[in-house]
């Protein structure tokens, strides 16, 4: 529970940036949510750069999307981005992940941050195969937000995407966090060695609850 806990912690610093933005356009509006995320970013950055925490590559992704989308947003006469927010957006962090599971993951990255003396069983293509499963899981949301804007009002629409996107993000967190169901899963689809052939990652035993993190949203 303290590891969970621990990486969480980690996490919610990750997404710094998308907290505040979203804290604020709630509460003050966009604008406001823009300057905030302005004024928060080079102080988390100085923090970062101080304390060595160093900045991954999801850290870098989420900050940067919410700028963006919140930018063109402020400077459009229409709302466009507001209607097509979710699929752009599942659309670039799905892609985002996918080239980001190539070697030393981003699942890994975050993962590192709190357990770095981690290993087990293939630890690399495990962490590789989790953050697949993000990437895959952002892409299939991307399809279904896109098809919900061309079906349903902007009012619904937005309704549609916040419901399905915090209860896919508890599924494949809880799918995430499993470790050991998610091992034996990846086993049975044949996308890891089964138990004894040769680790070429780390030695250890078969993962247990295995802290990996949460969706940026």
């Amino acid at each position: 529970m303290d590891r969970l806990k621990r990486l969480l912690g980690t996490a919610a610093f990750d997404f710094g940036g998308v907290i505040v933005f979203y804290a604020l356009m709630k509460t003050l509006g966009l604008r406001a949510a823009i300057i905030g995320t302005l004024v928060f970013v080079p102080i988390d950055a100085l923090r970062r750069h101080t304390l060595r925490i160093g900045f991954p590559r999801i850290y870098v992704l989420s900050t940067a999307l919410v700028l963006v989308f919140g930018t063109i947003d402020v400077f459009s006469r229409q709302p466009f981005m507001l209607k097509y927010e979710g699929a752009v957006t599942e659309t670039i962090v799905g892609i985002a992940f996918a080239i980001g599971s190539r070697g030393r993951s981003i699942i890994e990255e975050l993962v590192a941050q709190q357990q770095p003396d981690l290993r087990m069983p293939h630890h690399r293509r495990f962490f590789q195969l989790i953050t697949r499963s993000w990437a895959v899981y952002y892409l299939c949301m991307a399809c279904a937000f896109l098809w919900v804007s061309q079906h349903f009002t902007l009012v619904q629409a937005v309704g549609i995407r916040q419901v399905a996107g915090l209860g896919g993000a508890i599924v494949m967190a809880l799918f995430s966090f499993s470790g050991r169901f998610a091992f034996r899963l990846f086993q049975a689809l044949r996308l890891l060695p089964a138990d004894g052939a040769p680790d070429h990652d780390a030695a250890g035993d078969t993962p247990g609850d295995a802290a990996v993190p949460a969706s940026p949203k």
